[in-house]
This record gives C-alpha cells, sequence and structure tokens, in this order.
C-alpha cells in the first residue's frame, strides 16, 4: 500500500458526537487515561497506527451543535465556544443504552455522515447493568438505519479496552479514506455541490425550507428517521414504527410518537434551552445564529464558563476581544481574589495531570500565566488588597523556582513594585475581603511541591506561532516579555500623562482683547489644531478605560469620591471650554469683517482636526460656531466665502445627529490610528448599554448576562485600541497653548453676545 504523504497524514480529527449525557466526556477520559474528565472541548492524543504516527485531537460535539438534514452531507458548526472547528476526518457516534431518547437523532446524524463521505463508528455507552437497558444493542447494530457505520461498539466499566479499540478502528478508517483521493473528491465535490443547493431549495418531505426545517426537526422523531431513508426504500409507516421500537426495551419511552404529540415538542424544547451552545464570538455575532439560539442568551452563563473562556487557547480576534473585556469588567460581577483563585484552582488542576505530556501540561501553564501577566499589567490596582497581594507574591515566588516561568514572574513582579498603589472600589459590586483564603490553600499546596518535571525545551512548542497574527495569545517566554514590557510602558504613561492633564486646567489670567486676536490671527491653523489635538491626547490618555464604566455607573453624589474619574471630568470640562473659547474669540472685535475673519480661521482649524481624527477637538470647535451667540450673526456669515461655508457644511454634516450620528459612527470606525474619539456620544452608548440590560439574570439571578458586556466591550474595545497608539511628533506651543487655556473670558451665551 502506497505510504501517505506525511504533510497531510500527521494528524486527525476525530469527531465525538452524542445527545448530552451520553458520557462522551467520559470516553475521552478514559480513552486517554486522565484523572478527570477534559475541561475544553478539544483534547489530543497520539496513536500508532499501520507503523504511522499521529496526533489525534478528539472533539466532542453535542448534537444540538447540528441542523441535521439526512439529504445533504453534515454540516459542520463553525464556532465552538468561540473557536473555529477543523475539518473533521472522522466521527464516533455515542449514545446511552440505559436512555432510548439519545437514539432519537442518530440515524439522521450517520446519514448526514454517509453523505459527506466520513466514516463513523456507532457505540453503544454504559452497557454494564443490562438489566436498565432500554435499547437492544443487538437489534441495533443489525438494522439497516445503521449499515453504513465501519464498525459497533458495546462499552462498559469492566471492559476498559474496548474504548481505545473503536478509536483505532475510526483512526484506520479515516486514515484509509484520506489515502483514496478518487473516491474523497467525489464526496467533497457532493458537499460542495449541497451546500449550494441549501441555499434555495426546499427539503422534500417536509415542504420547508432548510433554516426552518431545522429549527423544528427534532419535534417529531418519527418523521426525523423516516428521512432517513431514500425515497424509493422507504418502508410503511406501520413496518418502520415496529422496527424501531423494537430497539427500545421499554415501552414507556417511544420513538414513534405522532407528529403532534406536544409533550415532544415541549421536552426538546426544553432541552434546547439548556443545551444549545454559545458559540456566537464578541464583535462577531451571526444574526441568524442568534435568532436560532435565543435560550442560550437567555439563560446567561455561569462564573466559571467565563473563567475556562478566558485561559483557553486563544484561535481567533474574538477570544482577544474576549479577555480584554472581560478583564475590563468583570468586578461589576466577580472580586479579584475571587478571579485569582478561580485561576490558581485551573493551574493547579493541570499541573496535577500525571497523564498529559509534560509540554502540553507546561504550554497550558504558560497560557494561564500569561494572562494572570496580562490582568496585572492593565488593572494592577486590582491587587493592592493585603490578601490578594500577598496571595500574588507567593504565585510569584512559586514561578521564580522555574525556569520556564522565571522570566513570566520577573515582569509579574515588575509590576507589583512599581505600579500596585491602591485599588480604588468605588463603583465595584465585588471586592476583596480581608483573607481570600480559596487562593492561600492552592498556594499552600503548591509550596509543598516541586515542579521538575517541566522542560525547558517547551519554548519549541510555538516556533509555528507566528501563524496566529500579531495578537497571538501565548508563547515563548521572549514573546511574553515583549508584550509585558509594551504594557508596562503603557501602565508608566497613564500616570504620566495624568500628570501632564493636570497642568491644563484653564487658569483665566491673560485679558480677551485685541492684541490676543492679533496673536491667534498670526498662528497657522495647523499650529492651533495640532496644539488642541495635543491637549486632547493628553486628556483622553489620562482616562483609564474603566473609568468610562464607572462614570455612567456611578450616581453622581458618589463620582467624587472616586479619585480616577476626575480625568473624565477634567476632559469633559475641557471640551466645553474649547466650545466657549471659539465664541469668545470670533465675538472679540465688534465689526463683522474681523469676525468674519476669525470665523474663517476656526473653520480651517475645524478641517485641519478632522484630518488629524481629533472628533473631539472637532466637535468642540463645531459646539462654539453654532452656538446661539455666533449662529445668530447674519452680516459676519454673509462674508464668509461660499467655499468655505461647504466644506465647513460636510463637517456640520459629520458630526451631526442624524441616524443617530450615522455620519460620524461610519468614519469612526474607519479612521485609521492614531485617533481621538467624541467622548459625550461614545459615554451615552454606554449609559444605554449599562441601563439597559441586567448584570444578572436567570431564575435566582445567579447567571451572568454576558451579552450585556459584549455591547459594554463593542463600544470599550474601540476606545482601548485608540489609546495604544499616539500621535507622532506632536510639540508643546507655548503661545497656542496659552490662547487656548489661560485666556479670560465670560462664559454665558448672551454675556459673550454682549460682551
Amino acid at each position: 500500500m502506497q505510504q501517505p504523504n506525511s504533510a497531510n497524514m500527521d494528524s486527525l480529527n476525530i469527531a465525538i458526537i452524542g445527545a448530552t449525557g451520553v458520557g462522551k466526556s467520559s470516553y475521552i477520559q478514559r480513552v486517554l487515561g486522565l484523572s478527570r474528565p477534559p475541561i475544553s472541548n478539544a483534547s489530543s492524543v497520539r496513536l500508532v497506527v499501520d507503523n504511522m504516527t499521529l496526533g489525534v485531537t478528539l472533539l466532542e460535539l453535542d448534537l444540538e451543535y447540528f441542523d441535521m438534514s439526512p439529504a445533504h452531507p453534515i454540516q459542520w458548526p463553525k464556532q465552538i465556544n468561540g473557536h473555529i472547528v477543523p475539518r473533521v476526518d472522522g466521527a464516533l457516534i455515542l449514545y446511552d443504552v440505559t436512555k432510548g431518547g439519545t437514539m432519537k437523532e442518530l440515524p439522521e446524524t450517520i446519514a448526514a455522515l454517509t453523505k459527506a463521505g466520513l466514516p463513523a463508528v456507532l457505540v453503544a455507552n454504559k452497557c454494564d447493568p443490562g438489566n436498565v437497558r432500554q435499547v437492544d444493542t443487538q437489534l441495533v447494530a443489525n438494522h439497516d438505519l445503521f449499515k453504513s457505520c465501519v464498525a459497533t461498539y458495546n462499552l462498559s466499566s469492566n471492559a476498559p479496552e474496548r474504548a481505545r479499540a473503536c478509536l483505532h478502528t475510526v483512526v484506520k478508517a479515516a486514515v484509509a479514506n484520506r489515502k483514496d483521493p478518487q473516491g474523497a473528491e467525489p464526496a467533497a465535490s457532493r458537499r460542495r455541490a449541497a451546500s449550494t443547493a441549501n441555499l434555495d431549495t426546499l427539503d422534500a418531505p417536509t415542504n420547508r425550507p432548510l433554516s426552518q426545517q431545522s429549527k423544528h426537526s427534532r419535534a417529531s422523531s418519527d418523521l426525523s428517521l423516516l428521512r432517513v431513508l431514500p425515497s424509493t426504500t422507504e418502508p410503511s409507516g406501520d413496518e418502520f414504527n415496529q422496527s424501531v421500537s423494537s430497539m427500545l426495551r421499554t415501552p414507556g419511552i417511544r420513538l414513534d410518537r405522532a407528529p403532534n404529540d406536544s409533550f415532544l415538542d415541549m421536552d426538546e424544547s426544553d432541552a434546547e434551552s439548556r443545551n444549545s451552545p454559545d458559540d456566537i464570538p464578541i464583535l462577531q455575532r451571526n444574526d441568524e445564529a442568534l435568532s436560532d439560539k435565543p435560550a442560550k442568551a437567555a439563560a446567561g452563563v455561569s462564573f466559571d464558563e467565563l473563567v475556562d473562556r478566558l485561559i483557553s487557547l486563544k484561535m481567533s480576534r474574538a477570544d482577544h476581544n474576549f479577555l480584554e473585556v472581560f478583564l475590563c469588567l468583570y468586578r461589576k460581577f466577580a472580586a479579584p481574589g475571587e478571579l485569582f483563585s478561580s485561576i490558581l484552582i485551573r493551574l493547579d488542576r493541570v499541573r496535577d495531570d500525571k497523564t498529559s505530556h509534560h509540554l502540553t501540561k507546561t504550554a497550558t501553564q504558560l497560557r494561564i500565566i500569561e494572562v494572570v501577566a496580562r490582568w496585572v499589567s492593565l488593572y494592577p490596582g486590582d491587587f493592592a488588597r493585603p490578601a490578594t497581594r500577598r496571595n500574588l507574591e507567593d504565585f510569584i515566588r512559586h514561578l521564580s523556582t522555574e525556569p520556564i516561568f522565571c522570566i513570566a514572574a520577573r515582569q509579574i513582579r515588575q509590576h507589583l513594585e512599581h505600579s500596585v498603589v491602591e485599588d480604588d472600589d468605588t463603583g465595584w459590586a465585588k471586592s476583596d475581603d480581608v483573607a481570600d483564603k480559596a487562593a492561600s490553600r492552592v498556594l499552600s499546596k503548591e509550596a509543598s511541591r516541586s515542579m521538575s518535571d517541566i522542560s525547558v525545551g517547551v519554548s519549541s512548542l510555538y516556533l509555528d506561532d507566528d501563524k496566529m497574527g500579531d495578537d497571538r495569545p501565548s508563547g515563548s517566554p521572549d514573546i511574553l516579555q515583549v508584550d509585558r514590557v509594551n504594557s508596562f510602558v503603557s501602565l508608566q504613561s497613564f500616570d504620566d500623562y495624568e500628570r501632564e492633564a493636570a497642568t491644563m486646567e484653564p487658569t483665566d489670567v491673560l485679558p480677551m482683547n485685541k492684541f490676543r486676536y492679533h496673536i491667534f490671527m498670526d498662528i497657522p491653523e495647523d499650529d492651533i489644531a495640532e496644539e488642541m489635538t495635543r491637549i486632547d491626547w493628553v486628556m483622553f490618555s489620562s482616562i483609564r478605560i474603566r473609568d468610562f464604566v464607572r462614570h455612567v455607573s456611578l450616581p453622581i453624589d458618589q463620582r467624587a469620591k472616586c479619585k480616577s474619574l476626575k480625568n473624565v471630568n477634567r476632559m469633559i470640562n475641557h471640551f466645553n471650554h474649547v466650545a466657549k473659547w471659539a465664541a469668545n474669540l470670533i465675538l472679540l472685535r465688534d465689526k463683522p469683517k474681523h469676525r468674519a475673519q476669525m470665523l474663517e480661521k476656526f473653520m480651517a482649524v475645524a478641517g485641519k482636526l478632522r484630518r488629524m481624527n481629533n472628533y473631539s477637538g472637532l466637535a468642540a470647535v463645531l459646539a462654539g460656531i453654532n452656538g446661539t451667540a455666533v449662529h445668530r450673526l447674519a452680516q459676519t456669515w454673509a462674508l464668509v466665502p461660499p467655499d468655505r461655508k461647504r466644506a465647513f457644511a460636510k463637517l456640520g454634516i459629520l458630526m451631526g445627529t442624524q441616524k443617530s450620528h450615522f455620519a460620524y459612527r461610519l468614519a469612526w470606525e474607519n479612521s485609521p490610528l492614531p485617533r481621538i474619539p467624541y467622548i459625550p456620544l461614545h459615554r451615552r452608548d454606554l449609559v444605554s448599554a449599562e441601563e439597559g440590560s441586567k448584570t444578572f439574570i436567570g431564575t435566582d439571578n445567579d447567571r451572568i448576562n454576558w451579552k450585556k458586556f459584549e455591547v459594554l466591550g463593542e463600544i470599550l474595545l474601540p476606545i482601548m485600541k485608540s489609546q495604544s497608539t499616539a500621535y507622532p511628533n506632536l510639540t508643546k506651543l507655548e503661545s497656542a497653548r496659552e490662547l487656548i487655556l489661560d485666556c479670560r473670558m465670560p462664559t454665558d451665551d448672551e454675556e459673550i453676545y454682549h460682551a
């Protein structure tokens, strides 16, 4: 037999498919020899098949992930929990012999796999107690519905070797399927043709569109089983019902209910409510998927589920976005000590796993450690409480004992020593207790254990990580070090920007007179716009991203207690100051021709601000020009050249309120960095998201409404991105700065007009 190409045959992906509760996780645990069930949907193992060593990835998939149609090849979900599903080479189909209901969708599934040209092995699980079986496994194995299966197996706890045997069988079948390109190509062609046909054809037996049929295909198992058989060989209804029901030993659980049986409809609806997967990544939500699975969104998610996703392998941009949003907003539903304890427990679980390869364990540990490093670098105040800080110091001490972790430990220690000063808990629902016993317990356990089994050569795992893009999740110590250094510089700049912003408070020391008018007219428009942008950038960069959320979450009387909110208030006050300043300068002279010259000057400044993507400064200047005091100067406006007025009108449309600021939102999304947002609008969006949904939902209010935080993330992530890139070559222009910040002027519109 011809040896296959090693590049194509060194790895396989096998799907473990079955209804909820059939024992998929237990099967993977038994095959891999794990001490506990796997914590993720994907697990890997190396097998020797036909003298070839293959890396086999087992993908655990619930039947609820699929919209089955036996007339078409199986349609694999694109994503599970935000992770892209790879190409599948074969499948193990599991059912529980003690629950006849777990068989209902198997004929559809096997027919779809056969249509796709993929090998499948049928596995009867939990065969130990023969007296409680509801399914006759022998009848199932010999039934025509399952003849396309490569093999059938009965699994029981007293014969553990069978679990590995059925895995070997499906792997060998998958290898043989890959070795036969002539057979594989027609199957692929059929898959492509079927996927194209699905877009606009109706399913013959139901006369419904495929998307509608998929939503209701499980409401009647009688119809779903009938659709498995080709129309030319379809048996009569009575004959088919007798053959299916004969497989079941308990008459109380029937697969031959009438199509209008309301009990089945209700039961399946409840099952979908509990088990529909939330595979919609942040910022990449699909409207059709959302409409197909509304029950999952309503049910919310648990804190443990969020932590599992936080430390999981980052496979897409959505996973990176999730990490940023979670670390920013988790304190609305959890304290820092609670999150740190949960991470340590999972790290401890990975370290205790004696069955996994030490390179795999180390890669997982590095990924979890990097999450902690990222957390400390971005939000060091979370570790200011004595107990949490002490636990973090113990954690760093344990990491320092191993060479592979020492660089990460050094970077975390650097942030801890230089950045952790105090924790401003104002506005957060959750804060740390005096003592965090859970984290202390885990760390004390680590102290008595050596991690000498970890190989320093693990860095070789990341030689190909550049394929993941610029924002790869975990990597070699060098990658970790570079990322942490960048975060450290950004964190230090927060303090620098805050100190600089504090010097930009208006002083009202310079009188507004003809002399100031001439000074302003002599300064080039570009210089004025650049100095305005420099001031706006310093104020914008002094605001920590969490402060935007707290500024809209806290009542007005509590905002004064939150020290860091002064940075948000300062930028809002500066916006109002610039608007009044522009109006005062335009009205400084009495004659319309002088006012028109100043008005035209500010129109040119506004155009430059737009080209610099300084939407905050642009909106402030527009507010000053469009204010009542300036807007009613008919003689002044008549002296402005028409082309200048047309260009200014375009800026007014850009920042207008039509269609909920549609023009600005479109420009903001497409503006390159660096850029400064129009804060009042984004703040209003945050208010709507904060007040429009609850943080906790569910019958007991114990589930987190993550959809709310996704909406908040969609608002905050572009702002985070904007703060990451500063304007280059912006130098301080003292003459322009004095005019902007130090002029004494009236603030009331009527007073300005009559000044």
